[in-house]
This record gives structure tokens, sequence and C-alpha cells, in this order.
């Protein structure tokens, strides 16, 4: 043998070697390779996902929470309004069991969710208010505050006029300058240009006489009392200017019908009423 037969010899037997080491360093089963395979595949990091959900979750929670924080204020400053009618008397029932005989034309705004926390209210018009026990009562109109722990007593509140007579217990009230006046049983206030004017020893009985349709007048402004019969009977009553402040005493039922009432008052008051048109009036001098 010639030595390039020896040297091609010498390269088949390295050759052979060699893939012979090849296949002895790949050969593994199909479950060797699998198990091995799925190791990898654990193995690879998956910190973005679990960064995302956790976001995800984040978000969710912070949205959720939000909604639950906005239905529990719209819920907690839910307001409840009772309104009476012109012609119509009716009661307002309060969460504590306190009412309030609403005179008509008049009404009442609260927080039926807040009340055990904080009884106040807003109030415009007349009404009687019967107050149980407990912790500080506020009623609040544009021309002043009243407030009481558990009594009972009257507030008429209509444009500039805020008058207070407390029947029973003890009232405080308070004008827009934020003076104050205490209230015994059987005294009354008005709050005239800021001053108050406190009467004791007054006849509560008439301030309430509207509860049972009775209505007492004394040195009352003629247009407060053509106001007054508007409201009870639902009519339209016209004053001329010059009427307004002309003073009225006197007093009458509501089962009388409105155009016997004004008789009676415009009477007394030396005028007279013209009917317009249904349910429309108007008071004017006589000629």
């Amino acid at each position: 043998m010639n030595d390039k037969n020896l040297h091609i010899d010498n390269l088949e037997e390295k050759s052979l070697d060699f893939f012979s080491a090849g296949k002895i360093a790949w050969e593994k089963s199909e479950a060797d390779v699998w198990e091995s395979l799925s190791s990898q595949i654990e193995n690879v990091p998956g910190g973005r996902e679990i960064s995302i959900f956790s976001r995800v979750i984040k978000y969710a929670a912070a949205a959720v929470l939000f909604l639950l924080v906005s239905l529990g204020a719209a819920t907690f400053l839910f307001t409840k309004t009772v309104t009476s009618l012109p012609g119509e008397h009716i009661v307002a029932n309060l969460p504590d069991g306190s009412t309030i005989e609403l005179n008509a034309g008049s009404s009442v705004k609260y927080y039926p969710l807040k009340w055990q926390f904080e009884r106040k209210l807003n109030f415009e018009g007349e009404g009687f208010f019967d107050v149980q026990k407990g912790n500080d009562f506020k009623v609040e109109s544009k021309n002043g505050i009243t407030q009481v722990l558990g009594t009972s007593f009257n507030i008429y509140a209509r444009e500039n006029n805020y008058r207070v007579t407390c029947l029973t217990g003890l009232v405080k009230v308070t004008s827009l300058s934020e003076k104050t006046v205490m209230l015994q049983a059987n005294s009354h206030v008005e709050i005239e240009r800021g001053e108050f004017i406190v009467k004791k020893n007054y006849q509560t009985e008439k301030v309430v006489a509207w509860k049972n349709n009775l209505f007492y007048f004394s040195g009352t402004p003629l247009k407060e009392v053509i106001d007054e019969i508007e409201r009870q009977y639902g009519v339209t009553v016209q004053i001329i200017p010059e009427l307004h402040d002309r003073n009225f005493a006197g007093n009458f039922p509501k089962k009388y019908n409105v155009e016997e009432v004004l008789d009676f008052v415009c009477k007394t008051m030396a005028v007279k009423f013209v009917k317009q048109s249904e349910n429309v009036y108007l008071v004017v001098e006589k000629s």
C-alpha cells in the first residue's frame, strides 16, 4: 500500500470515529427530548405578563373603589322635598318621628340618609313643627335659623317675613346678622330689618289656628292677607299697590268660599273686589 492509500485509509477511520462519537452524543429518547424542551419553556421569564396583569388588577380595583365612593356620596346627598300646594295642608313625616304640618304653599327639604347624623332641613312657608327629643334640630330659611332639641313651634317664613312662635320647650332663633334670642313656651319673635321683636305670653293658639282652617290677623298688611287668601283657595287675587300697607284686623274660617271671604275683608277695609275671570280677582279702591 503506498503512502497515498495509507493517508486515505487513515482519513476514513478518523471520519468513522468522529461520526460514531457524534451519534453517541445526540442519541436521546423522545421522552428525554420532550422533558428537556418543557423545562426550557417553563423557565422562560414571564415578568412582563405578570406586570401587565397586576396593573389591570390595580386599575380595576381603583375603578370599583371610585364607583363605590361615587354611589355612596350620591346616596348620602339624596334629598327629599315635601311641598304643599295652594289650597292644601299636608304633614311631612321626618325619619326620627318628628312631624311638620305644612300650611298651603309651603315646602321642606332634607337629607333622609343623613338624618341620624344631622337633623337639618330647609324650610319656606308656614309650618307647625313637633320635634322629637334628640340631637340638635335645625331649620334653615332665607331670613333666619331656628334650633331646638325637642319641642313644638310654628315658623312663618315668607318673602321678607320671619316669625317664630314657641309653644313648648325652648327655641333658639338666629338672624342673618347672627344675633340670637332664646324663646320659652308661649313666646313669639319677629325679625324686622335685622332686629328682634320679642313678645311674651303670646296668644299662640291664634298663630296655629290655621291648622284648623281658622285665620287670625291683627294689624296685618292687606297685601299679606290677600296673599294668604290666594294660597288657601288656590286663586289669583291682584291688589293695587296703594292698598298694600293698609292694616287689617279680623278673622275668618276657611269654610266660607273665596268670594265670601273677599267680601268680608274688603268691606272691613272699605275697598272692593272685582271678578276678572274664573278664579282671578282684583281688589281696588271703592269709586
